[in-house]
């Protein structure tokens, strides 16, 4: 009797949990399909915003790091194949003119010279006035045809001998010029107005390769900022920008400032070079030196800071919201265009250039006039049709 009673409790249980999986399911199910219906409810209800391409100006702005130097400075080594240094004509601090004698090396082997050449230029003019003066002398016979015969190769000799010491004369001449331009560099002279800043008089003949420096002159009056720039920054950077210049030593000060030059040729091509050889790849960017000429005032800014050089770049072109621009891998970049008359969309690829807070340059893909999505997202597809906001197309 129990045991009867024992199994259909069993199969009774049995069957209530069949019925409970079973609604469980159900509710899943409906859930899952509910679920999917608001998904596709939310899809097509979404509304998208757009915009339209347009003629636009964007300003972008690039920071550098530069360090202030005297735009005109000169550097005065020693010269140890010009011999001992005889005498230095300046002192720390002196203001000095260009044209200057600055250095003067012992002369004597170079004044001889020079001396010796000049007395040998002299030789040969003489012989030149000479030739001119007495050079044609014939003993006349009285016999016309005679006479005019050996004055005419008297003549010749004459000419002939001319030649010569005109071609003496110009190697002569040659020597005068190379023995003044030794006896001119046994004096230095200073190539910039300036002030002397170094004056070393304790310089030796070295075997050394290190170059010693002699004398250093700056011009303090013409500060500018000297630094690198990546490659990358080579085309939105040009000659003549203006750029604002700060430093950490003065932060509430700022100074302005025009890019005056450029470099055509990397500063570590050589390094870049040795480097895209040794790995197979490209090797770090290339560093193009540049120069900003401060149009402002000095006032603090002294030679030697470490500053900070902001461009600010003005272009001009087709532009459109920044989140309108889509990208799969930050290099292929699109947009989807909106065709207001059957309501779809269309992917186009596109190029872009600088970018500010609002506004993305598109350089090609699209024209002034076009309609594009100023809101897509990733999951939008080519030719889906989108409801958007008419008030945008207008």
């Amino acid at each position: 009797m129990f045991k009867g009673k024992s199994k259909g409790f069993k199969v009774a249980v049995i069957g209530l949990g069949a019925l409970v999986v079973a609604a469980v399911v159900g509710i899943l199910a409906l859930g899952l399909t509910g679920s999917a219906t608001k998904q596709q409810a939310t899809d097509a209800e979404m509304t998208y915003t757009t915009a339209q391409a347009k003629e636009g100006q964007l300003t972008s702005s690039t920071l550098l790091t530069g360090t202030v130097k005297a735009n005109e400075e000169q550097y005065v080594y020693y010269d140890a194949t010009k011999g001992e240094i005889a005498s230095i004509a300046v002192n720390v601090g002196d203001q000095v003119q260009a044209g200057q004698t600055l250095v003067t090396y012992e002369s004597a082997d170079a004044q001889s010279a020079y001396d010796a050449a000049v007395r040998a230029l002299n030789k040969v003019d003489r012989q030149i006035y000479e030739l001119n003066t007495y050079g044609v002398t014939v003993a006349e016979t009285g016999d016309a045809e005679t006479d005019q015969e050996a004055f005419s190769t008297a003549q010749r000799t004459v000419d002939g001998q001319m030649q010569d010491l005109q071609d003496a004369r110009a190697d002569a001449a040659a020597a005068v010029d190379k023995a003044k331009v030794a006896l001119d560099d046994a004096n230095v002279k200073s190539t910039v107005s300036g002030t002397v800043v170094e004056v070393n008089r304790d310089v030796t003949k070295s075997t050394t390769s290190s170059a010693q420096t002699v004398v250093h002159i700056v011009n303090s009056g013409s500060l500018v900022v000297a630094g690198e720039m990546s490659e990358y920054n080579l085309a939105n950077i040009k000659k003549d920008q203006e750029v604002t210049i700060t430093s950490k030593v003065y932060p509430d000060k700022t100074w302005n400032g025009k890019v005056s030059y450029i470099s055509d040729y990397p500063a570590n091509a050589g390094e870049a070079s040795v480097a895209s050889a040794g790995t197979g790849s490209g090797g770090s960017a290339s560093k193009y030196p540049f120069k900003v000429a401060l149009t402002s005032e000095l006032g603090e800014l002294k030679q030697g800071f470490t500053v900070s050089v902001q461009v600010n770049t003005d272009q001009k072109g087709i532009v459109v919201p920044v989140a309108a621009v889509l990208t799969d891998d930050d290099t292929n970049f699109y947009v989807y265009t909106y065709d207001k008359a059957s309501k779809t969309i269309k992917r186009v690829d596109v190029e872009v250039g600088n970018a500010d807070g609002e506004n993305q340059q598109v350089t090609s893909g699209l024209n002034a006039g076009d309609i594009v999505l100023a809101d897509p997202t990733m999951d939008l597809k080519d030719g889906q049709e989108v409801t958007v906001n008419d008030k945008t197309t207008d």
